[in-house]
């Protein structure tokens, strides 16, 4: 009896995907992976603050959870199956909180720039169109400009600096309330169910609440 041999993957033998759609997929692989372990650590990091803060966590959960952006997230969360993402597999393990604020700095930056009150114009002048639509990236460059000579001088006074230690964390410009470590060995496991989201919102409040709190309004309004 003759078989019919199986029909070639391709011109080369080697499968109908290419060098770079293998190279596309471990880019993307690597995308999903950071966002696993980013979620899984703030939602430890929730989990630790419900735990040792339980009136804290409260209040901060009462005050996000009428906002859109709570909601939405919320909405996100269950569409993505963000869930199913997190709790498969072995727990990944513990992003630093640097790498966390780092990735989280520019967009707050840009939501800082976008909600910044622009100056009310009293009267019309030649020109005043153009510095208005200009208004807005010339404040997120000025802003990130000066970050930027912040940063450098902080790194130089860091390492020329006598008894700097080159293996210290990098701090913040508001010091952080110390919830967990970001060892691992001290931050509870992920508690997946009901809690799950609420975890990674608190998580999230409590790492990046230094950074959120650098870009508050000079006058802050009290909270309704």
């Amino acid at each position: 009896m003759t078989t019919t041999p199986p029909p070639s993957a391709g011109p080369t033998g080697t499968g109908p995907l290419t060098p770079t759609d293998h190279r596309a997929f471990a880019f993307l692989g690597q995308v999903n992976s950071s966002l696993r372990q980013c979620l899984c650590t703030l939602a430890r990091h929730g989990v630790a603050l419900r735990r040792d803060a339980p009136e804290r966590a409260r209040l901060l959960l009462d005050t996000v959870r009428p906002w859109p952006l709570y909601k939405g997230g919320q909405f996100l969360f269950d569409l993505m199956e963000w869930e199913d993402l997190m709790v498969d597999g072995d727990p990944p393990p513990v992003m630093s909180t640097e790498r966390i604020v780092a990735a989280c700095t520019l967009p707050v930056r840009l939501a800082a720039a976008a909600t910044e009150e622009a100056p009310a114009v009293t009267k019309l002048v030649p020109g005043q169109r153009t510095t208005a639509a200009l208004g807005l990236p010339l404040s997120l460059l000025t802003t990130t400009a000066r970050s930027t000579l912040l940063s450098a001088a902080q790194d130089l006074t860091d390492l020329l600096g006598p008894g700097a230690d080159p293996d210290d964390d990098a701090g913040y410009a508001t010091d952080p309330e110390p919830v967990t470590d970001d060892t691992g060995a001290e931050l509870p496991p992920l508690e997946a169910g009901f809690y799950l989201y609420e975890d990674i919102a608190l998580g999230a409040l409590s790492v990046l609440g230094p950074l959120l709190a650098d870009h508050a309004p000079t006058d802050p309004a009290p909270p309704a």
